[in-house]
């Protein structure tokens, strides 16, 4: 029944998934569309193309904001046309999003959504090395996987520590490390934070924290941090523009992540050995040890995902 509850009464979308297209514009008025166009709410050029065509339709242009009559045809949003050939499809990225490696040189976690159905894998790391990973575990249920690395990494590891989410309390603070929208932001690291507005999520889902850590496109599957350094969650998901037919209003700072106590269930499946912990994180709240120095000390643990079909 929670799942369905996810279809018939809010809209989530998974970071790197599309969530606005020529199907959906329609349905929107003349103001929603060009509020829209906003850095705050489009992050996909799909999206940008779909609300842009769909205002070519009405013969409106946008100006702060505000739509009026489009007299001359040019529309200056619309982005410039490339230059240079594109790829295709096959070559192209179809997906992407964070994962990162816990106890182990050779396994990374993530969202399951990041890789489902992918046919390679790759993950890059923060020094620029690439290699490539398969899919070793997953659950579906709660879009959690397990990836194996072909190979070990060059770089050094340290150990990330996961906490007892059962713990956590509305008004802890957080933090996550990722690669949001990476096509556009680029490819080094952002560390965003915020803190636990609910220990339950969608129609009060036990599985996940609704957090204030801004979650974009590419934030999928990153590790989500209490203040001591401990993986306590993994940042999922955000309300879409889709979630405007439930709420009534654009949705403001709404985003998920599944809590690490399901994370753990599934480490049940790779050897035991492989998982445990080796070292003691740097804990960023202590004299001395600030959110910087932790970010740099755990920065090859978080990497880039990118998947191809």
């Amino acid at each position: 029944m929670r799942k369905l509850a996810y279809i018939f009464y809010i809209a989530v979308f998974f970071s790197g998934c599309q969530t606005l297209d020529h199907t959906t514009a329609p349905t929107y008025s003349d103001y929603q569309l060009c509020d829209f166009l906003t850095l705050n709410w489009i992050t996909t050029s799909g999206e940008r193309m779909a609300v842009i065509s769909e205002l070519s339709k009405r013969k409106l242009a946008c100006n702060g904001g505000v739509p009026i009559p489009d007299k001359t045809g040019i529309r200056a949003a619309e982005p410039p046309h490339p230059t240079a050939p594109q790829p295709s499809v096959k070559q192209q990225v179809v997906s992407g999003g964070t994962g990162f490696l816990f106890s182990s040189r050779d396994y990374i976690i993530t969202n399951y959504h990041v890789v489902k159905g992918a046919g390679s894998i790759e993950v890059k790391f923060p020094d620029g090395e690439v290699i490539k990973a398969k899919v070793l575990a997953k659950d579906n249920q709660n879009d959690i996987a397990v990836l194996k690395l072909s190979q070990s990494p060059s770089t050094q590891i340290p150990d990330l520590n996961f906490g007892d989410s059962s713990k956590v309390r509305p008004g802890d603070k957080v933090f996550t490390i990722g690669y949001p929208a990476s096509s556009i932001l680029g490819k080094n690291q952002k560390i965003t934070d915020g803190i636990v507005s609910s220990i339950t999520g969608v129609e009060d889902d036990p599985t996940m924290f609704q957090i204030t850590v801004p979650i974009q496109p590419g934030n999928s599957g990153g590790p989500l941090f209490n203040e001591s350094g401990e993986v306590i969650g993994i940042t999922t998901a955000s309300l879409s523009l889709n979630a405007i037919r439930s709420l009534g209003a654009v949705p403001q700072n709404v985003n998920y992540a599944i809590k690490s106590s399901f994370v753990n269930n599934l480490l049940t499946t790779i050897p035991k050995a492989l998982l445990s912990n080796r070292g003691i994180v740097v804990v960023p709240n202590k004299p001395g040890n600030s959110l910087a120095d932790f970010f740099e000390r755990v920065s090859n643990n978080i990497v880039l995902i990118e998947t191809k079909d």
